[in-house]
């Protein structure tokens, strides 16, 4: 009974915080209608540029919501009033978007899944334990990320944005060699991001799940709720997070400027 109030307390975190990126309410989250809203910058909304976007989708419960500035709002209502949001990825649906975007300087700048820990990872904690003895195990905090800025080996785990800042860090070393590392950013108040990066020699180890389940748990202790994310043709990435206990939530699109 325990674990299923906390996973009610995080899901109504989750749609608190799709009403702030989306300007939308939570009926309207819980819904099977397709909404439409204005975009606009609400306290708390997940932005990683200034000026970032002219169009943020967000697909989930099978329906589209879509938060778009007024110079558009009305045509995305036009196109996609009816669309099933659970088909919404289809390149047709795409082109459509792209050509309605690019006439006011903008293109799709990410169209990534994302992910909750709300399943049961794959690795059993005994598994995990064997683990944690095998490699040596370092923890960095937010002030100790930066000797990491600029080495291309961690680019998903840390992201060095401004509005999205690194929080936490942690690798799994052996013979004095980093064998992967994952991070999470603050990307709101609420809601911190997880990435993960394995070295080449390391893969099929399972280094990536046992990384990403301490850093899920550890971002769970500090009250946070953890999420995944990444590319619909990223299948690596997406097996690692169902690996670490993490489930499919939501789809989400997102703008930006031509050429910037």
């Amino acid at each position: 009974m325990q674990h299923n109030n906390q996973k009610q307390i995080w899901q109504e975190i989750f749609i608190e915080q799709i009403c702030r990126d989306c300007n939308c309410m939570p009926k309207d989250v819980r819904s099977a209608e397709n909404v439409f809203t204005p975009l606009l910058e609400i306290p708390g909304r997940r932005t990683f540029r200034e000026d970032d976007t002219i169009l943020k989708i967000v697909c989930l419960n099978g329906k589209i919501i879509c938060s778009a500035r007024e110079s558009i709002l009305l045509q995305c209502e036009a196109l996609f009033r009816d669309a099933n949001g659970a088909w919404f990825s289809q390149f047709s649906n795409l082109c459509k978007l792209e050509e309605l975007i690019s006439k006011e300087g903008y293109t799709i700048d990410y169209a990534h899944h994302f992910y909750l820990p709300f399943g049961v990872p794959c690795v059993s904690k005994e598994q995990r334990e064997q683990f944690a003895d095998s490699v040596i195990l370092k923890w960095y905090e937010a002030s100790e990320v930066e000797r990491f800025c600029g080495d291309k080996r961690y680019q998903y785990a840390l992201s060095f944005l401004d509005r999205a800042p690194d929080m936490l860090a942690v690798t799994a070393e052996k013979d004095g060699e980093i064998l992967g590392m994952c991070g999470v950013s603050r990307d709101s108040d609420v809601m911190w991001q997880i990435g993960i990066d394995v070295s080449a020699s390391a893969r099929g180890r399972k280094i990536g799940p046992f990384l990403t389940i301490l850093m899920k748990e550890e971002v769970m202790r500090r009250g946070k709720l953890p999420f995944y994310g990444t590319a619909e043709s990223h299948v690596q990435s997406q097996s690692v997070a169902v690996k670490s206990g993490f489930v499919p939530a939501w789809y989400e699109l997102q703008t930006g400027r031509k050429n910037k």
